[in-house]
């Protein structure tokens, strides 16, 4: 160790605290984690406002679809709502893996390479993390994935946010062989750990991801451990592993064997199918790596890997482009083809309405189905300019309807004020309602329908949009209603096939109400 290297600390914990801080992104980032973190799975009302921070997000939308239709999720079958991927995978498992996109793709758009890698280095100990759960039951799948995820999370803190003073330490590891820990300390008065469960505090983590990200040997886990510790346990060794093949060397077979041995209590069973269990950890972070645009075979951590596992290069995924760059001048006709596919109304809608059904044919929920149409809505007229979507439920002790859920902007503001009050008044939800019909109007400014907005709505949405509203009747009973709105302009370019799709959703809905009223 350089003999004066830890007298030359460059800033106090708190000076290093500060600057995280006050990165011009981090306000921002910071609320977004907190309020995703703060939502909990046994309320209907934080179902929504995940389902709502998600599907205002259409990047996030695409990943975390692809993510739940990759190889990890394979056994629910295709899954194309945000809606049915809650029911199917869990509030907490979406959750997290909302926060995982969010930040990863945060910390993507540094562009730095060695915060790339250590990202794809991240994927693959929470990937690996996941098989070893799942062979040996030691704990929750997809918990083990998330905490081994974020293990390093005050390594990837610091390589984002202080790149420098990162530098910094990397030359002191390199040129004046401090070791990691000791080099965190001179240059950041604090170990990774330490900043990385301090970020995670002030982000709101869940507390079993912020207790995994502490350092823990083999020997400090009692025969009787509980689950955080077995988390804690699992994220050390899934990360040790990964350190060792991305430090690469002649005698990385022998340091992973030994390691082996060091958590042969937990862990020891693995042992003869170890090196197979690595490779295939490999093919699946290409589902993580073709979500982010990461070219996998271009990183340090991956070729060592690759070169580890006998050279499978082959089976990776083909680059994006020929040129194994990123450009907007040079797609693949699969990249083309998936984006049309994206960007068709007709998939959404259609992919929506399967959902439902299949919704329905295993028996979920009532609201879950709802919510499944909902979104189809929302997302399908999304394209078409900024919407709204509500869907509004009769409550069974007095004449009024009030918003159930919604997806689009101002959701919670917006559920205060708009309720349907059965009256003898004549305005346009009274009209679809008692004629048990479905009303578009193309403009809610027209001069021609003034008498049918009520002084209420007139109020709270103000003007300039299209306005539609599908009655739910069952037995001839109104029990609820469909509305969306959107920009007058936008809606002479939906198709009349298009608002069709509305109607089966809506019909559908129906259908779902009865089945549950036998």
């Amino acid at each position: 160790m350089h003999p004066g290297g830890m007298q030359d600390m460059k800033y106090t914990k708190e000076e290093i605290l500060t600057k995280i801080r006050s990165g011009h992104d981090f306000p921002v980032m910071s609320g977004t984690m907190s309020l995703i973190n703060k939502l909990d799975a046994s309320s209907d009302s934080s179902v929504a406002e995940l389902s709502n921070i998600i599907l205002n997000d259409h990047a996030l939308i695409s990943k975390i679809l692809k993510l739940v239709n990759s190889v990890n999720y394979v056994e629910f079958g295709e899954v194309t709502t945000i809606s049915r991927a809650i029911v199917l995978l869990g509030f907490e498992n979406i959750k997290n893996l909302a926060m995982t996109l969010l930040l990863f793709d945060h910390f993507r758009k540094s562009g730095a390479v060695h915060v790339v890698d250590l990202l794809v280095k991240s994927i693959f100990s929470g990937t690996l993390a996941r098989k070893i759960a799942a062979d040996l039951s030691f704990v929750d799948n997809e918990e083990a994935f998330i905490c081994s995820l974020f293990h390093t999370f005050g390594k990837m803190i610091a390589c984002s946010y202080l790149p420098e003073e990162y530098a910094d330490l990397q030359t002191l590891i390199r040129r004046d062989g401090f070791s990691e820990a000791a080099a965190a300390a001179a240059t950041f008065g604090m170990s990774f750990e330490e900043l990385g469960i301090t970020i995670a505090h002030d982000w709101n983590f869940p507390l079993r991801i912020t207790q995994s990200m502490k350092k823990m040997r083999p020997n400090e886990m009692s025969d009787a451990a509980g689950d955080v510790d077995r988390l804690c346990s699992i994220a050390n060794f899934s990360n040790e592993i990964s350190s060792i093949i991305a430090s690469g060397g002649q005698d990385t077979d022998k340091r992973l064997d030994d390691l082996l041995k060091t958590y042969q209590r937990q862990f020891g069973a693995l042992k003869d199918a170890f090196k197979d269990l690595l490779a295939d950890t490999l093919q699946d972070i290409t589902s993580y790596a073709h979500v982010f645009n990461i070219q996998l075979d271009s990183m340090p951590f991956s070729k060592q890997l690759i070169a580890w596992t006998s050279g499978e290069m082959h089976t990776l995924p083909a680059a994006p482009s020929p040129l194994g760059i990123e450009s907007a001048a040079i797609k693949t006709i699969d990249t083309l083809t998936e984006v049309v596919q994206e960007m068709s109304p007709e998939v959404i809608f259609i992919n929506g309405v399967q959902e439902m059904n299949n919704s329905l044919l295993q028996n979920h929920p009532l609201n879950d189905i709802i919510r499944i149409a909902l979104e189809t809505m929302y997302r399908g007229l999304s394209f078409f300019g900024k919407t709204k979507a509500l869907f509004l439920i009769k409550d069974t002790r007095q004449p009024v309807m009030s918003v159930r859920f919604g997806f689009g902007s101002d959701i919670v503001e917006t559920s205060k004020w708009f309720r349907i009050e059965q009256s003898a008044q004549s305005d346009f939800f009274q009209l679809a309602i008692a004629k048990q019909t479905d009303i578009v109007i193309k403009d809610i400014d027209a001069a021609d329908i003034a008498g049918l907005v009520p002084a209420w709505y007139r109020k709270g949405a103000g003007g300039g949009h299209f306005v539609i509203v599908l009655p739910i009747i069952i037995n001839t009973k109104p029990i609820g209603l469909f509305y969306a709105e959107g920009p007058k302009e936008s809606l002479s370019t939906i198709s009349t096939g298009q608002l069709k799709y509305l109607t089966i959703l809506r019909d559908t809905t129906v259908l779902a109400i009865k089945q549950r009223q036998g």
